[in-house]
């Protein structure tokens, strides 16, 4: 039996044997003996890799040791389908969790007003990290109301322009022509395109979730797709003429400079494929989606790309890059008792420096696919970027640069309503040839009457 079967066979006695408690087997210390007990949703899954099952029965030590006086209560989290109504039973049931990291900050909003997130204002605004401008700060908007706070940053993932250079090479492209300008852009992915070999430009997400990119494109025109008005509800500006920018240009890459896939409604899975296989040379995709095994099969490395921010309309425009991610919530029915363990908890895990410099030291360890998410403690970015293999120094800038022109998704509500409706005039405008700008913008303008009708308490002009 190798070292690592050996380690995994007292992993599993470990967490056999240590039901409710997992103070260490042998420890056999009752929970009537601890101070406050807190359910965490993080034992490891039954397809659990070697490095999953050390990496948690080590978290499990580490928490042991530094919260005696903590009894943890460790379960499997909710293997349903539907993650936010999984979490919303538990909490009916009383059998919720102290903390998850599984909200997206984009629920947030609607999670304060029916009371299912708690009320950490009294740790936030005297949380010396977040004073010291360490903590990621880009959902703030989203996790926060009227001075409160309900939530804590988990993780953020950046999304613009990937680009495959070995593909930018082969067309007789030097690295140093990367296009900043819509222009350049255009031109530079009509001389990529080759339908001969085949290569092509652009990789354009024209299928169902075509208003996630185009909400980038709309930002790369100098406008915005909502805006928020001062009682709180969104005016819809995805019909105004920044955004009609962006719906010709996407009709243009298609029709005029022919520099895109033939398919325009091709499934997201196989734009990444052409991606990654070299038959396309960018794509709005992110560098946290390459894997090394896969790309092994074409050839290529992780070193073999570059992700930027988005090209713009004009220089003036600031280049964009499109941000999402996962929130920490907290359970609202806990004490107060409970909620203090939960949030010095939660605290450890996910931003001390201890458990940031664990996390990178795994990551070493145990060759770990890329993480290239912006991690809570945002001052660890850099530092957890050169933790992974095959990551370069030219990529790590542009990470970092990726970072600084991040911006947040929408988030207000019914925003996932607003993408599902945009869906049908966007892949109109994309897919008919000769459309007239003023075609365009009428498709739009119908997209927004609709919404207004339809949510007129979330939308209002």
């Amino acid at each position: 039996m190798n070292m690592y079967a050996k380690k995994v066979l007292s992993i599993v006695c470990a967490i056999a044997c240590c039901t409710s408690v997992l103070g260490g087997c042998g420890k056999k210390e009752s929970a009537d003996n601890k101070n406050v007990t807190l359910r965490l949703w993080i034992k490891p899954s039954q397809d659990a890799t070697e490095a999953d099952l050390i990496t948690h029965e080590r978290l499990m030590e580490d928490l042991t040791e530094k919260f005696p006086e903590i009894n943890f209560d460790i379960a499997l989290p909710p293997q349903g389908a539907d993650y936010r109504q999984e979490y919303d039973k538990a909490l009916m049931a009383g059998t919720a969790p102290a903390f998850v990291n599984i909200f997206s900050y984009t629920d947030i909003p609607q999670r304060i007003k029916n009371e299912t997130v708690a009320d950490i204002t009294k740790y936030v605004e005297n949380w010396e990290l977040k004073k010291e401008g360490k903590i990621l700060d880009i959902f703030d908007d989203a996790i926060s109301d009227d001075g409160k706070w309900y939530a804590l940053p988990h993780k953020a993932y950046v999304q613009a322009t990937l680009c495959n250079v070995k593909t930018l090479e082969a067309a007789g492209i030097t690295k140093e022509n990367y296009p900043t300008t819509w222009e350049e852009f255009a031109e530079l992915g009509e001389k990529i395109t080759d339908m001969s070999i085949p290569r092509i430009g652009y990789s354009l997400i024209g299928m169902d979730w075509c208003a996630w990119p185009f909400t980038a494109w709309v930002w790369s025109a100098g406008g915005e797709m909502v805006r928020e008005n001062e009682d709180g509800t969104y005016q819809l500006a995805f019909n105004e003429e920044p955004a009609v920018d962006a719906a010709m240009f996407m009709n243009e890459m298609i029709w005029k400079r022919k520099m895109t896939q033939k398919d325009v409604l091709l499934d997201y899975n196989d734009i990444k494929t052409n991606v990654f296989n070299g038959s396309s040379c960018f794509a709005f995709l992110g560098f946290s989606e390459l894997k090394q095994e896969e790309l092994e099969q074409y050839g290529l490395n992780v070193s073999d790309y570059i992700d930027m921010p988005m090209p713009v309309k004009d220089a003036s425009i600031p280049r964009p890059a499109l941000a999402g991610g996962e929130v920490i919530t907290f359970n609202p029915t806990l004490s107060q008792e409970e909620m203090d363990a939960a949030f010095a908890v939660a605290e450890y895990m996910y931003f001390s420096d201890e458990r940031m410099q664990v996390e990178c030291d795994e990551r070493v360890e145990f060759n770990a696919s890329i993480n290239v998410m912006i991690p809570g403690r945002v001052d660890w970015f850099e530092k957890r970027l050169a933790s992974n293999q095959g990551v370069t120094q030219e990529q790590i800038a542009a990470l970092n640069q990726l970072r600084e022109n991040a911006k947040a998704e929408p988030y207000c509500e019914h925003w996932s309503d607003l993408k599902t409706a945009l869906v049908a005039p966007l892949q109109t405008i994309y897919l008919t040839e000769n459309i007239t700008r003023e075609e365009a913008k009428k498709l739009l303008d119908e997209c927004a009457e609709k919404l207004y009708s339809l949510y007129p308490d979330t939308f209002k002009k």
